[in-house]
């Protein structure tokens, strides 16, 4: 090999040894905003992609399958609901904007909105499916139980954070977000039985054939977090925030439910019922956040994931389904008192990809860029 090769080889090594701070392009101090300023203002709005887990489907059939068993002290023989289907991730589309104040790139206020949105047609399997085996007054059966229609969740964020430098490319430090929250979730309840001979009301069919509600969901918490930056290049920096999320309020079931009779004779007639519930409920889990963060003069482009684990507790769940259908022909759901919602956690989680183009103007004490 000629000495010429090798010594572009060792070149070539060298450069790709140096350390990543000391590296010609990485040269800019973290404390300014490019290059010269201390004070920065930054406007982003941005789409995304994501999954979700909801929780107003993974609650549904751990909680019809207890209540129909409860249902067996009181009315013994009526239909029990077991889930014969596991519940699978919906897609859903997001929405983000955020304003941002920083000084010295050390603190930093944020004011941002993040909103999930899904909208669900019959072929997607946004429901839950319950078997009910014979008994001695019913016929075995299978139906939809709950459906999904549309998902709405709404996140609302004002942080603080301060991230302190330990190096010349690395900043990290606390956060605390004030936190608001809303969910709007439009359902529809279904079921089938179909009584025996031996029932009170012998060969009635009871089919639940339209109707929905809206299971709406409001809260509010403060998150403690961390927050870091590592800057790869001047132009190129990775951002991660982690919140310990802890927040409560309050929620409301009220919709519409249309019940068909048939009886052994031919003759049905349509009855409307009206599920109206409500109570308080407690969200607990993580956020994190992933960035990364592409500059070029006052534009950036930022790539990122947002992860949410949450487990959903209901600390007073009330309420009943009203209408003159007894109701051991058409429902699973909790009679006055929610004891099967109240007794376990159910998981929530929304993992969302996104790009949000973003400006920046920045001054200091000479002017304004």
């Amino acid at each position: 090999m000629s000495p010429g090769v090798k010594q572009e080889g060792k070149d070539s090594e060298n450069k790709t040894s140096i350390p990543l701070e000391d590296r010609e392009d990485n040269k800019t101090r973290m404390d300014i905003f490019n290059q010269v300023y201390e004070h920065r203002v930054m406007f982003r709005t941005g789409w995304g992609i994501g999954k979700l887990s909801p929780a107003i489907l993974n609650e549904t059939g751990p909680a019809w399958f207890q209540n129909s068993l409860f249902r067996q002290i009181t009315e013994p023989g009526s239909p029990l609901s077991i889930p014969y289907k596991p519940v699978k991730d919906l897609g859903v589309n997001s929405q983000f904007w955020d304003i941002r104040y920083g000084y010295k790139n050390k603190f930093e206020i944020q004011l941002a909105e993040d909103i999930s949105l899904g909208v669900y047609s019959r072929d997607l399997p946004a429901s839950n499916n319950f078997f009910s085996p014979r008994t001695d007054t019913y016929w075995a059966s299978a139906f939809e139980g709950n459906r999904l229609l549309r998902f709405e969740g709404v996140s609302q964020h004002l942080r603080f954070s301060y991230t302190h430098p330990f190096s010349k490319i690395f900043m990290i430090g606390p956060s605390i977000n004030f936190h608001r929250y809303t969910e709007r979730n439009n359902i529809s309840y279904g079921s089938y039985s179909t009584s025996r001979a031996e029932a009170t009301v012998p060969n009635k069919a009871t089919w639940s054939i339209g109707g929905d509600a809206n299971a709406e969901y409001s809260m509010k918490g403060i998150l403690p977090g961390i927050f870091a930056k590592l800057k790869l290049r001047d132009w190129w920096e990775l951002r991660t925030r982690l919140e310990l999320l802890d927040r409560k309020g309050n929620f409301s079931v009220l919709g519409s439910q249309i019940i068909q009779e048939t009886f052994s004779d031919g003759s049905s007639n349509l009855t409307g019922v009206v599920p109206a519930y409500g109570g308080k409920v407690r969200d607990k889990g993580t956020i994190l956040n992933i960035e990364s963060s592409f500059q070029y003069c006052r534009f950036t482009l930022d790539i990122g994931m947002i992860r949410q684990d949450i487990k959903r507790n209901y600390e007073t769940y009330l309420g009943d389904t009203l209408g003159g259908v007894p109701r051991s022909d058409y429902s699973s759901r909790s009679v006055y008192i929610g004891f099967s919602e109240m007794s376990t956690s159910v998981k929530h989680t929304v993992t969302e990809f996104y790009i949000m183009p973003g400006v920046s103007f920045f001054y200091d004490s000479d002017k304004i860029y």
